[in-house]
């Protein structure tokens, strides 16, 4: 990332994840990569957006600060999976029988 007072490259000091609690239209979790930074030439302080990870359905897209990569999934085809019914009532037997 530049410094917005000098525009020298610098990298963060410290980084940390921020996670959506909310998908978005596509059903996707969002992970925001922020950083702190401090530039070594004019001794400039802030913090800002690393990167964003989008996660969750057919593919996996993730912005930097320059470009954009979207990474498809091997297999597009809908993965299913055995299903569980549980009858509640059944619960309440289990729990009696104690």
């Amino acid at each position: 990332m530049r410094c917005p007072k000098c525009g020298l490259d610098v990298q963060p000091e410290k980084t940390w994840q921020l996670i959506s609690p909310l998908p978005d239209s596509e059903g996707r979790i969002t992970i925001t990569i922020m950083g702190s930074f401090k530039c070594s030439n004019c001794g400039h302080i802030w913090r800002g957006v690393v990167s964003k990870i989008k996660a969750g359905g057919d593919n996996v897209e993730v912005e930097g600060s320059a470009s954009k990569r979207v990474l498809e999934g091997k297999d597009k085809e809908k993965r299913e999976g055995q299903v569980i019914e549980v009858d509640l009532s059944d619960l309440d037997d289990i729990e009696s029988d104690e």
